[in-house]
């Protein structure tokens, strides 16, 4: 069971890339909930790098690593692994740049939950975040 998200962008694949990654922080909506920290959200990165880390720092000072990067070919492609708190094991999401008519076609892939208990809900729950979440990021990225 993988949820699968797409979107044009203007933009080349590069900028894109660099957008979803190094610029992850001006766009991701931390102060809409979507943090591990709640209202204690201040920053979230993701460092372009196998081995590198996803994580969000709080305003304490206080850091949740979501990931870790576990593929990264940029332009095209980066893989992290996504883990909440309270998850036995981790998922996986993959994103891919895709030169597409001048400018980039970017898809997301966000696979493993079917193995999380409420698999279902969690499936219904991401697939309606990643939506948000991609639509941020397209401003952000041909802004």
């Amino acid at each position: 069971m993988s949820i699968r998200k797409s979107v044009a962008l203007r933009c080349m694949p590069e900028t894109a890339f660099r957008a979803f990654t190094r610029d992850i922080g001006q766009w991701w909506p931390l102060a809409q909930g979507f943090s591990f920290g709640r209202e204690r959200a201040k920053e979230i990165f993701l460092d372009d790098r196998v081995c590198g880390r996803f994580y969000e720092r709080f305003k304490d000072g206080s850091e949740f690593e979501i990931g870790r990067v576990t593929q990264c070919e940029p332009p095209h492609r980066i893989v992290f692994t996504w883990k909440a708190p309270d998850w036995e094991g981790a998922t996986e999401v993959e994103v891919r740049f895709l030169n597409e008519s001048g400018g980039t076609r970017v898809e997301l892939e966000h696979r493993g939950i079917e193995a999380l208990p409420q698999s279902a809900e969690k499936t219904e729950r991401f697939a309606g975040g990643w939506e948000t979440i991609l639509r941020q990021f397209a401003r952000h990225a041909d802004g």
